[in-house]
């Protein structure tokens, strides 16, 4: 008789991974990814900016009266440099997202280092002390990861994946985020450049406050 086959799923296997790495993350020093949970607030953060969208994101936060975590590509930031102070003018916080989005597990330690240099350089340096860094697709590897420490970043995760970057309809964003799926300390992800991602996001944000929820920029959500 042939032998049998396991009986865990692959979406099993992937869950227990995910935990574990969790787990991992929440515990080493200077990695972010879930805030205090004694308070109901949560951080917006956004990829991939900036962009032509940059401008009617920034206008809809503003009528929305809250502020949020741009992650932006250096490269784009070295093109939009009057976006990049716009982000920073209307009181969210800006931070680095490497210089042309590639992996950073596929980077060499120098290559990886000048990436988030050359970002830094393009934000005009960050102004929460130490910079912040979200890797491209949250792809780490130990020697990734050992190098951002090393190099003095903060590196920032999330705990709620929006997947507006395959989800296209405002509508299911809307309920993957609501409140009964949120808890205190949640970091949800967003990117920009995307027409459903700006539609669901007066319904998100009115729907946290309305149970109660403050949104706030990651550096503020963690400063407590």
């Amino acid at each position: 008789m042939g032998r049998q086959k396991t009986p865990y799923s692959f979406e099993v296997i992937s869950s227990l991974r995910t935990f574990v790495k969790n787990v991992v993350y929440d515990r080493t020093p200077n990695m972010l990814r879930r805030g205090p949970t004694t308070a109901k607030r949560v951080a917006l953060t956004f990829d991939d900016g900036p962009d032509h969208m940059t401008g009617r994101y920034l206008d809809l936060l503003d009528e929305l009266g809250v502020p949020a975590t741009f992650f932006v590509i250096g490269a784009n930031a070295d093109k939009h440099p009057e976006l990049v102070r716009d982000y920073m003018r209307r009181g969210h916080q800006v931070a680095n997202h490497g210089y042309d989005h590639t992996q950073f597990p596929r980077l060499g330690r120098r290559a990886l280092v000048d990436q988030c240099t050359r970002t830094d350089q393009a934000l005009n340096g960050q102004v929460t002390g130490r910079p912040w860094v979200r890797p491209p697709h949250g792809a780490l590897d130990t020697r990734s990861l050992v190098t951002l420490l090393a190099s003095g970043y903060t590196v920032a995760m999330w705990t709620l994946d929006s997947n507006d970057y395959k989800d296209h309809d405002p509508a299911s964003l809307a309920k993957r985020c609501a409140p009964e799926n949120i808890s205190p300390g949640e970091v949800l992800l967003f990117h920009e450049g995307q027409e459903w991602t700006l539609e669901a996001m007066p319904r998100i944000v009115t729907a946290l406050q309305a149970d109660g929820y403050e949104c706030v920029t990651m550096y503020d959500l963690f400063a407590r």
